[in-house]
């Protein structure tokens, strides 16, 4: 049985499906949270030949990196769920089409393919063009641009001494997994950052800020306004859910067409961008999402609400404590250390000022000595 959650309600499959963006945005709106966390590793990451750290500079900007989904921990996230035999068969159905192939009914995708392949195959043999075969859509770019693709293919086969039917059917066969393969990497086309809802869960310091070794950082969220319009139109909660619903109508209309509704714009957030298992439900996550709307640098930052307080992982360094203290001062940023409780599995905020901790001391007064 199909389960899906938002905010930790249970929902329907019927109600998701149901569900538009307008609906979540006005309870967005009204419903919003008075604070959103992200968890920061603190960590070193080569660019290209330069070193960034991220994490200090989202602090430091006030800012949050957007990352590409494949980047992505869980191999289902924002992954396509495209039924690959409805697919490929309907595609290779279109091709036969563009070519007057007779298709019969009954016939499977490799019957289909097999009496196109054999089709090109004998029209080329008696002298004929590929490109003769087919007309091509001249009124639209994107379907123009996967036929043509589809007629290079099977004119590369014409290089090879050996081209015979079957070498055509292979081709054909190419194209139709090339297809599949780039509906897999749609996402990739979107940048997301993702927050969560408190600052004391352990697995999110263990997962996201280097095993307790970074940092957490506090977002204030104002009210609703024309200021902060852009990114409350981008900010969805995510949707927890035990199902993967297919999106192979939307890929098969993307493919045919070049476009897609508002409707299956939608239904990609939400089958795709905003699901995630079950397994996850712990994270709570929110998650903003850019398609080059929110981006302010050529990094894929991102500025975001004013920045409420900072909190430093229990296993973070004397070093890095005192250098993310000195960005929260600096920037006017209130700060605490999170530590563990000593009568649960829980975490709170330290009631030390970090300063005063003897691991900083003790960091400050060795480093002192050898100058």
């Amino acid at each position: 049985m199909s389960k899906f959650y938002i905010r930790d309600v249970e929902q329907t499959q019927d109600q998701i499906a149901r569900l538009t963006k307008t609906e979540l945005f006005d309870i967005n709106i009204h419903c919003m949270r008075k604070s959103l966390f992200k968890y920061f590793p603190n960590t070193i990451k080569d660019m290209n030949g330069v070193d960034r750290n991220f994490s200090k500079e989202a602090l430091a900007t006030n800012t949050v990196h957007l990352s590409a989904p494949s980047e992505f921990d869980d191999p289902y996230d924002c992954n396509v769920y495209v039924a690959g035999n409805e697919f490929a068969l309907q595609r290779v159905q279109y091709y036969a089409s563009l070519c007057d192939v007779n298709i019969k009914q009954e016939w499977d995708y490799a019957e289909v393919s097999r009496n196109l392949a054999k089709h090109i195959f004998m029209h080329i043999s008696s002298g004929g063009k590929v490109a003769s075969l087919f007309e091509l859509d001249k009124n639209n770019q994107l379907v123009h641009a996967h036929q043509e693709y589809f007629l290079l293919s099977l004119e590369k086969e014409l290089l090879k001494a050996d081209a015979d039917g079957e070498s055509y059917y292979k081709a054909i066969n190419h194209v139709i997994d090339t297809e599949y393969n780039n509906m897999q990497k749609t996402a990739n086309r979107f940048r997301v950052s993702c927050f969560a809802q408190s600052p004391y869960s352990m697995l999110m310091w263990s997962h996201y800020a280097n095993n307790h070794q970074g940092f957490c950082i506090e977002y204030e969220t104002p009210d609703y306004s024309k200021e902060n319009e852009n990114i409350y139109l981008n900010l969805f909660p995510v949707i927890y859910t035990n199902t993967r619903t297919p999106l192979t109508k939307l890929s098969l209309n993307w493919n045919a067409t070049g476009s897609l509704s508002h409707s299956d714009i939608w239904d990609f957030y939400k089958y795709c961008l905003l699901s995630k298992s079950l397994d996850w439900k712990y994270q709570q996550e929110w998650r903003l999402i850019s398609c080059d709307t929110l981006l302010t640098d050529q990094n894929y930052n991102c500025k975001f609400f004013k920045i409420k307080k900072v909190y430093l992982g229990n296993k973070m360094s004397a070093k890095d404590r005192l250098e993310i203290i000195d960005i929260c001062k600096k920037q006017g940023i209130p700060y605490t250390g999170v530590t563990i409780a000593p009568d649960q599995f829980s975490m709170r905020d330290c009631s030390i000022l970090c300063e005063d901790c003897d691991r900083v001391k003790q960091y400050i007064q060795s480093n002192s000595s050898t100058v």
